[in-house]
């Protein structure tokens, strides 16, 4: 009997783990960010894109270093920061407010098919579709080039 319980286990926390990944799409909520690209090739890891997000600025009096924020859609239907605080809250997501600009992990690089990368960084305007999950998790799920400003 033991020498099926940890294989189980395994099995079950790879299961969930995959799960997890994809709740964040069928609870969450999507957002399209404006971004703009730089650095669209790496040698060892193939073709990706560098993100900044002109939208993602903090005011002022916002913390720095370490934060927590999160999203609503702006007027031109491109995602804002709604909130932004030093602690963690329910629906947030984390990231650090550096010079100005907020970064976050998951929103940095976004991997592109071999080719298309160049053709990402002479568009200078792409926008990003993310799913963002209530407990704060996000999934970028789409990277395009905008059509038109909105």
């Amino acid at each position: 009997m033991k020498s099926f319980l940890i294989p189980a286990l395994q099995t079950l926390m790879i299961i969930l783990i995959a799960l997890s990944f994809f709740a964040t799409s069928w609870f969450g909520e999507e957002y399209v960010l404006r971004a703009e690209p730089y650095d669209p090739y790496d040698p060892f890891y193939g073709e990706y894109v560098l993100l900044r997000y002109p939208d993602l600025k903090p005011s002022d009096s916002a913390p720095g270093g370490d934060i927590f924020f999160s999203l609503k859609e702006g007027n031109d239907g491109y995602a804002i920061i709604d909130r932004i605080d030093s602690e963690p809250f329910w629906g947030a997501i984390q990231g650090t407010n550096y010079g100005g600009q907020i970064t976050t992990p998951q929103l940095e690089q976004y991997y592109v098919e071999q080719g298309t990368g160049p053709g990402l960084e002479e568009a200078k305007d792409l926008a990003l579709t993310l799913d963002v999950a209530p407990w704060g998790a996000i999934r970028p799920t789409f990277l395009e080039k905008r059509q038109e400003q909105k």
